[in-house]
Formats: structure tokens, C-alpha cells, sequence
């Protein structure tokens, strides 16, 4: 996902540098893409890679130290070693962030999700939520312009979406023609979006490997997809045009709803222990993001959201089912 988030960033830079004109660049990533000599005009695999590095080798290393300072911290005053989960954290933080990000916000809302996403709860394998989950979100909420404002990532995919659902809501479908964004664009992941979320098809062969390994669960994922299914099908029922008439299958390449289902979702401290608790969790999960995405189209994204709400259900979920199975058993066995 890394190397797929470096390419699609380059790509999608120059691309976007191309069309906009120099004079829109002004970053210190723009200064210092431009300095090192790379084409924007014929970028080469080397220049797409290079202005990739740019964007993403930065984020990931500020929230890693971020990350690693917030861990280093509970293991001394705990006096336990350092569990390296806090990378894999950083690593997933970074890929749901926007290109343009600012490092402050970055380190802010790392060692926030770390703090309270982690460490308050005992460390890796206590906690019921998922620290880079915890960090986007807090991104989302205090920092609500940090995805927006940059003028080369203003197009109309919008970072996770955020415009193209709003658009869709105005328009109709003839927003992807403007845009000239077809939905094998969008499932490959060739368009502007958050560093490492675009490529469904990446996601999903992540997913095959996870799931084969038997590291992530696939009732999840099916609930997720189950749920997703379910509620655009009762709006597209009941609804009255507008963004009710967005089919299931372009919720699911838009935006961070597979990435996230796939590599946030299944974390094993955040999710539903019981087999039935992670099918109800997926799909109410999966349902909340069309929810969101439908009642308020200009929210960004909603995945950040909807996953985090499913986790902090997930402890009452896993209460509920095994107390049903006693009392099932209790019936069955007096």
C-alpha cells in the first residue's frame, strides 16, 4: 500500500501541477519537488516516484517519531519494553491522510490516537480502538481545513471524496463525465484522494493476503460490504434522487470505505470477538458510512467516522451475542 500510495501521489501531482500551471505551487513540498528538477510536463517513473517520496516519506516519519515518543513514554513509566505496534499505527495513519498535510497536525493527532487510542488503556492487544483511526478522526474534527486548500488538491474527486458525494448530490452522474472519472479509474485508483486509500484493487489484493493468512477476519469484511449493500438499497427504495441514486458499487470505490474496511476495520483490539458480533459490526459499520454519506453529503467521507463508531459498539456487540448464547444454552439445557 506504501508503494502504491507513492505513485498514485506522484502521479496525481504533477498531474494536477501540469494542468493548474506553476504559479499554483507554492508548498515547501512544491519548492522542493521543482528544486530537485522534476518534470512536471513529461514527469518520468523517477520524477512520479520522487514527488511521491515527497509527500509521503515525511508524514510517515513525523508520525512514527510521534507515535514512538508517546510509546517510549508509557513503556518507561511502566517499565515494559517498547511494543513496535505503534509503526504499524503511523503507517496506516499516514496512508489515510492527504497529501498536503501539515506536519503539526500530523504529530498532533498521532500522539493524541496514542495517548488515548493505546496507551490510557494498557498498551497493545487492552484498547478497543484503533489508534490511527483515533488520529484521523481527531484530524477530521479539530483540524477540518487541514484536507482542504492546497490549489493543486482542489479537483473534484475531492481528498476521500469529500466534494464528489456533495457534487453527485447537485448533478446527478453527470459529474464523473465533467470530471472524467470512470469507475475502472476509480477502482485501479488513478485520482486524487488520500495518500493510500485511491486503489481499491491494491486494497483488495491486501486483503486477499490478510485474509488468506487468517490475520483479518472475513465475516468483517463481507458484513461491511453486506451492510453497505443493504443501506443504498433502502434509499435508492425510499429516496427522491440526489445523491440517494449513487449505486453501491461507486460508494465502495469511492473515498477511504475500502482501505478502511480492509486495513483499519479488521484490527483484531478494535473489532468484534464472536463471529456474529463481527457480522453485526460490519454491517452496521457498512451502513453508517452510506448513512452519513446520504443524510449529509458534504461530510468528508464518513468512513473515518463510521469505522470508529462501529469499534467503540464493538465490546457491546461481542456483551450482547455471548449473553444471548447462555440463554439459548440455558433453554436448550436448563
Amino acid at each position: 500500500m506504501l508503494a502504491a500510495a507513492v505513485v498514485n501521489t506522484g502521479y496525481q501531482y504533477l498531474h494536477a501541477l501540469d494542468t493548474a500551471g506553476k504559479e499554483h505551487a507554492g508548498g515547501w513540498r512544491d519548492d522542493f519537488i521543482l528544486g530537485l528538477g522534476v518534470d512536471y510536463q513529461e514527469p518520468t517513473i523517477i520524477g512520479t516516484t520522487v514527488a511521491g517520496l515527497v509527500h509521503v516519506v515525511p508524514v510517515l516519519i513525523i508520525a512514527i517519531m510521534a507515535a514512538g515518543v508517546c510509546e517510549r513514554a508509557f513503556a518507561t513509566q511502566r517499565d515494559r519494553p517498547m511494543d513496535a505496534g505503534f509503526i504499524l499505527s503511523a503507517i496506516v495513519f499516514t496512508l489515510l491522510m492527504h497529501p498536503a498535510v501539515s506536519l503539526f497536525h500530523v504529530a498532533f493527532a498521532m500522539m493524541f490516537g496514542i495517548v488515548f487510542g493505546r496507551g490510557v488503556f494498557g498498551g497493545e492487544g487492552k484498547t478497543f480502538l484503533n489508534p490511527a483511526l483515533l488520529a484521523a478522526a481527531v484530524v477530521q474534527i479539530s483540524f477540518p481545513t487541514a484536507h482542504t486548500g492546497h490549489p493543486l488538491w482542489d479537483g473534484i474527486a475531492g481528498y476521500s471524496g469529500t466534494m464528489i458525494f456533495s457534487l453527485f448530490d447537485e448533478s446527478g452522474g453527470g459529474v464523473f463525465v465533467s470530471a472524467d472519472i470512470g469507475w475502472w479509474d476509480a477502482f485501479i485508483g488513478v485520482q486524487q484522494g488520500m495518500m493510500g486509500t485511491t486503489s481499491t484493487l491494491a486494497v483488495a489484493l491486501g486483503g486477499i493476503i490478510l485474509m488468506w493468512s487468517r490475520i483479518a477476519s472475513w465475516r468483517l469484511v463481507l458484513g461491511h460490504i453486506l451492510g453497505l449493500i443493504l443501506v443504498v438499497s433502502l434509499f435508492g427504495a425510499v429516496g427522491d434522487g440526489g445523491i440517494t441514486n449513487l449505486p453501491w458499487y461507486w460508494h465502495a470505490v469511492l473515498g477511504s470505505f475500502a482501505f478502511g474496511v480492509v486495513f483499519v476495520a479488521t484490527d483484531p483490539a478494535s473489532a468484534a470477538s464472536t463471529d456474529a458480533g463481527r457480522w453485526i459490526q460490519g454491517i452496521v459499520a457498512g451502513g453508517l458510512v452510506v448513512v452519513m454519506r446520504v443524510v449529509n453529503p458534504s461530510h468528508p467521507d464518513s468512513v473515518v467516522t463510521a469505522l470508529l463508531m462501529g469499534s467503540i459498539l464493538a465490546p457491546l456487540i461481542d456483551y450482547l451475542v455471548v449473553g444471548w448464547n447462555i440463554r439459548q444454552r440455558r433453554r436448550r439445557y436448563g
